[in-house]
């Protein structure tokens, strides 16, 4: 009987332990190497403090004087990295735009090689667009 007791509270730990780690990994940003992904000498101008929608999938945004890349880290045990990315001096076309009164949603629409739109918070989007148009009409 003993040894059932201690072998419980062993696993009761061992469940407390593993619980405190998933919930600390679920809480985070995910956080990846980016500098594996960032040009030599390309500059962060800008990064989103929320996630943003594209397509059916969340991503963290991040502005360089370079270019455009929504990062993402997927799968819980698995990870793997998901990064969408287009070039500043390839985009022609940006647009922006909010819906709603009360929960302002806004929309960014980027045409480069290929359309992304991003949707978000107001609040999140209204300073990406800026910081976008700024580097855009700089170059």
């Amino acid at each position: 009987m003993l040894f059932k007791i201690k072998f419980i509270g062993n696993f009761d730990k061992l469940l407390q332990l593993f619980s405190i780690y998933i919930l600390s990994n679920i809480h985070s940003v995910p956080f990846m190497p980016l500098q594996d992904f960032l040009l030599p000498l390309e500059n962060v101008k800008f990064h989103s403090k929320s996630s943003v929608r594209y397509g059916d999938k969340k991503y963290h945004v991040l502005i360089t004087d370079r270019r455009i890349i929504l990062f993402a880290q997927r799968g819980h045990i698995l990870k793997s990295d998901d990064i969408v990315s287009e070039r500043l001096d390839r985009l022609h076309g940006l647009e922006y735009s909010e819906k709603g009164l009360m929960f302002k949603i806004s929309k960014i629409s980027i045409q480069g090689t290929t359309r992304i739109d991003i949707h978000g918070p107001a609040s999140e989007l209204k300073p990406m667009f800026h910081n976008m148009q700024s580097l855009i009409n700089s170059e």
